[in-house]
């Protein structure tokens, strides 16, 4: 009943994973995090990191890890298998019907709906892995507001913005506007940076 249960789980998670990974962040955290207590905010964005620096997407990575953690090996094949199967479903039918479907307009009409949803479910995600890496904690979006309306902005207290992964993060963001660098060989550097100096900046 558990790995049905992961594989149910993962299945719908499937159905919902338009526009790539990413845009699963905010359904994962709403769902494993927050709704089940599978685990915590701190344990998720660990493993998200972790899939940042093994081979493959990152859905499917995650989806492999967050099954290993609840089930073990049987688990991760699970919800390897659910995130998996609505795609491979959906991709055969459309593959049988692209031709009738191209020029329909309830297909345009979903594709135009969903396109937007993904764009913000990719800004939520964003502002998630924000509060995971540059900020200690939730972004304190009434004190920004309070600075550019000029009122006396009160910062939340024991937040605070981590000097070293505004760097890396500005550094990565150069670098992809700019330079030819691969993104693998990016995220290994910034790995690196991250391991060197972590220890001597803190949590």
């Amino acid at each position: 009943m558990k790995l049905l249960t992961v594989f149910g789980i993962f299945f719908r998670f499937g159905l919902l994973c338009f526009g790539g990974g990413y845009v699963l962040t905010p359904i994962y955290i709403e769902e494993l995090v927050e709704g089940r207590g599978w685990m915590t905010l701190a344990e998720f964005g660990n493993f998200l990191a972790i899939t940042q620096i093994t081979p493959g997407p990152v859905s499917i990575n995650a989806a492999t890890f967050f099954g290993f953690r609840f089930a073990g090996i049987l688990g991760a094949i699970s919800a390897t298998a659910g995130l998996l199967t609505p795609s491979l479903i959906l991709m055969t039918l459309v593959l049988h019907g692209v031709r009738k479907w191209s020029e329909s307009r309830v297909m345009k009409g979903l594709i135009w709906g969903v396109s937007p949803a993904t764009i913000g479910l990719m800004v939520a995600a964003l502002v998630i892995f924000l509060e995971m890496s540059i900020f200690s904690g939730k972004i304190p979006w009434g004190t920004f507001i309070d600075a550019l309306t000029l009122n006396h902005p009160s910062w939340p207290e024991g937040l605070r913005i981590r000097p070293l992964a505004v760097i890396i993060c500005g550094a990565c963001t150069y670098a992809m506007c700019k330079t030819k660098i691969k993104i693998t060989t990016m995220i290994f550097i910034s790995a690196l940076l991250g391991a060197l100096l972590f220890p001597l900046m803190g949590n």
